[in-house]
C-alpha cells in the first residue's frame, strides 16, 4: 500500500487502511508539507505587495512576508481540522460510525493533490504574478484588482480542480472510515466542498 494508490485507487487504499490502527505520522507530514508550500506562496505574494508600498511602509516588507507565511501555514492546519469536523458532523447525521481521529487521517490523505497545487502556485506566483500596476492606496481596489488578475483567476480554477480531486478521495475515505454508503459519503463531502467551490468561483471567476 503506497501513497500513490490514494490518487489512483482511493477505494482500495482506504479499504486496506481500515485494517490497521489509526496512524497520524504520515497524515501530519502531508498536512505540514502542504502548509509549508502555502506559506511560501503567501510570502511571495505578500513580499511583492509590501515592496511597492510607500517607502515608509516598504521597510516592513520582510515582516509582512513572514506574517503572511505564518498565517497561511496555520490556515492549512485549520482547513484540515475544519474539513474533518464538517465531514464528521454531516456523516454522523447520516448514520456514520467511527472515530473523529480516523476522519482526520482520511482527510489528510485526501489533501495529497494539494501538494501539486501548491507547487504549481509557487511556480506561477514567482514567475508570472506582478502587482506593479495595482492601486496600493485603496485596499478595496487592491482586493478587486487581485480578483480580476488573470494569474489569480487561473490559480483559482486550478484550486477548484484539485479540490474536486480531493473530494473524490474523501468520498471513498468516508465510505470506509465512517461505514457509509457511497451516496451518503458523497453527501457528507460534496455539501461543504460544493459550497466552497461555488464561493471561489463567484469570487474569482465571476469577478
Amino acid at each position: 500500500m503506497t501513497l500513490t494508490q490514494v490518487l489512483t485507487n482511493p477505494n482500495g487504499f482506504f479499504e486496506e487502511k481500515m485494517k490497521t490502527e489509526v496512524e497520524m505520522k504520515n497524515p501530519l507530514l502531508i498536512v505540514l508539507f502542504i502548509a509549508i508550500l502555502s506559506a511560501i506562496n503567501a510570502a511571495i505574494v505578500t513580499k511583492q505587495i509590501m515592496e511597492i508600498l510607500p517607502p515608509e511602509a516598504a521597510a516592513f516588507a520582510s515582516i509582512g512576508a513572514i506574517a503572511g507565511a505564518i498565517g497561511a501555514f496555520i490556515g492549512e492546519i485549520i482547513r484540515w481540522v475544519f474539513y474533518a469536523g464538517v465531514f464528521y458532523a454531516i456523516s454522523s447525521i447520516l448514520g456514520g460510525e467511527g472515530t473523529f481521529k480516523r476522519v482526520l487521517e482520511v482527510v489528510a490523505y485526501g489533501l495529497i493533490p494539494f501538494i501539486a497545487s501548491g507547487i504549481i502556485g509557487i511556480i506561477v506566483m514567482a514567475t508570472s504574478f506582478s502587482v506593479e500596476n495595482f492601486d496600493m492606496q485603496n485596499p478595496e481596489l487592491l482586493e478587486q484588482a487581485m480578483l480580476n488578475d488573470p494569474t489569480m483567476k487561473m490559480l483559482a480554477i486550478v484550486g477548484i480542480l484539485f479540490t474536486l480531486w480531493s473530494a473524490n478521495i474523501w468520498i471513498f475515505g468516508l465510505v470506509h472510515a465512517r461505514h457509509l454508503s457511497v451516496k451518503n459519503a458523497a453527501i457528507s463531502v460534496l455539501v461543504p466542498v460544493g459550497l466552497y467551490v461555488l464561493y471561489t468561483a463567484s469570487k474569482f471567476i465571476g469577478a
